[in-house]
């Protein structure tokens, strides 16, 4: 997919990013740690898809809203 030239775009993506690597990673981690109890997991799990959530919501925003994202041809919603 290709990126757009404005720089809190970049900045909003790279959020987005980050918060669905560690939101992924806490579910495929192999690591030896304590086994956290099942309540704990789900809760560590939902507060991680939300951060993610919303720096994708915060993105999408963002690109709706900037006259530079807007005029990127690359990045219509459709192609989100």
């Amino acid at each position: 997919m290709a990126e757009s030239e404005c720089p809190t775009y970049k900045k909003l993506k790279e959020r987005e990013n980050r918060a669905h690597t560690a939101w992924t990673s806490h579910l495929f981690r192999n690591e030896v740690k304590p086994r956290l109890s099942e309540k704990a997991k789900r809760k560590h799990q939902k507060e991680e898809m939300e951060a993610y959530q919303q720096a994708h919501k915060a993105r999408l925003a963002h690109a709706n809203a900037c006259p530079i994202c807007k005029s990127d041809e690359r990045l219509k919603p459709d192609s989100l």
